[in-house]
């Protein structure tokens, strides 16, 4: 008998294509948009976002764990605030691109328009939970009143 080196063969990695993911979803039950999980497991998971034009992700927060945003195509609007109290307090508005990243903490209310006229693409790296279990929604009204807004 020869001599045999043991193969050590490892699991697979599962690799996905974005866009077709994109493609071939239906948008969120709960939110009518876009968000599709692509890879990950229960602490760290990406997910991508796609907004269309004049489309709202709405304002909503997280108990659990920080979630970063990468923006990927487009442009947008995010309106942050802090849930304290059963309330949104002292609401901000930022202007996003194509290249920005940011992170929302725990209890931050967050909402984001697409104010282009191509879809917005947002890579977004978080817990799995806070696609259904850690998603509280708020009623609130970011695009009302004066809030102030980021000078570009």
């Amino acid at each position: 008998m020869a001599n045999c080196k043991t193969l050590i063969i490892y699991k697979m990695v599962e690799i996905v294509n974005t866009e077709q993911l994109l493609e071939s979803s239906t948008d969120d039950q709960v939110i009518n948009q876009k968000v599709v999980f692509l890879t990950g497991d229960d602490n760290n998971a990406f997910f991508m976002i796609e907004l269309q034009p004049n489309e709202i992700l709405p304002a909503h927060y997280h108990k659990e764990k920080i979630e970063i945003y990468y923006i990927m195509k487009g442009q947008g609007r995010i309106t942050t605030g802090e849930f304290k109290n059963e309330k949104v307090l002292d609401p901000y508005v930022q202007n996003v691109e194509e290249g920005y990243t940011f992170s929302i903490s725990p209890n931050m209310v967050h909402q984001i328009i697409n104010t282009g006229t191509k879809p917005l693409l947002i890579l977004a790296s978080a817990p799995k939970s806070h696609g259904g279990e850690d998603r509280y929604f708020v009623e609130f009204d970011f695009n009302g009143g004066d809030l102030p807004v980021e000078a570009d």
